[in-house]
């Protein structure tokens, strides 16, 4: 079963170093968001992506949803001292989001389907969350042979065009499929 990364991480999370090899601002400039939409962070762990997302819908909502409250508390406590009021924190269970259906304009799903039991029924379960013409961020590992130098291990990444059709299968149509840094690709669909 897959593992949820652990709350005594936090700081390798929002370390600096992390943006060198993945900047968020590398995957808004791919998706259609606007300044007023409603998104999700889904798997947001300390919020990292939440912060960058809440600062350019700065005349909508972004919500930080995350199976483990501490996670959330650090979302929060960047919120603050960000000065951005628009960031909502949730506590959800790995396949069910408090959310009502078609409510978001877009999600993200963020280096978090490797850590899912059913990463499919996680991407069921973000679409249901979008309305029509919503769009979808996915931004996972590549797969690697042997050993994996950074991130999860091997046996744990999920093939790119497995997750595109799983995608294209609930009725998305694919924006753009491809490499987004050396060791992550992103899938950015649209309902």
């Amino acid at each position: 079963m897959p593992s949820k990364t652990s709350v005594d991480k936090v700081e390798a999370l929002l370390h600096p170093t992390l943006e060198e090899t993945y900047d968020p601002q590398s995957m808004i400039a791919l998706v259609p968001i606007h300044n007023d939409h409603k998104v999700a962070d889904i798997g947001s762990g300390p919020g990292w992506l939440s912060i960058p997302l809440a600062k350019y819908v700065y005349s909508g909502t972004c919500y930080a949803i995350d199976v483990q409250e501490e996670m959330l508390k650090h979302v929060a406590k960047q919120a603050t001292a960000a000065k951005l009021k628009n960031v909502k924190t949730l506590v959800s269970q790995e396949n069910k989001i408090p959310l009502d259906d078609e409510s978001l304009d877009g999600v993200a799903l963020s280096n978090v389907l490797n850590e899912a039991t059913k990463p499919k029924l996680l991407i069921k379960e973000a679409a249901r969350l979008l309305k029509k013409s919503g769009w979808m961020a996915i931004v996972e590992w590549l797969p690697v042979e042997g050993k994996a130098e950074v991130g999860p291990s091997s046996s744990k990444r999920l093939v790119q065009q497995e997750l595109r059709e799983a995608v294209e299968a609930l009725g998305f149509t694919t924006l753009t499929s491809r490499q987004l840094t050396p060791h992550r690709y992103i899938i950015v669909a649209r309902k």
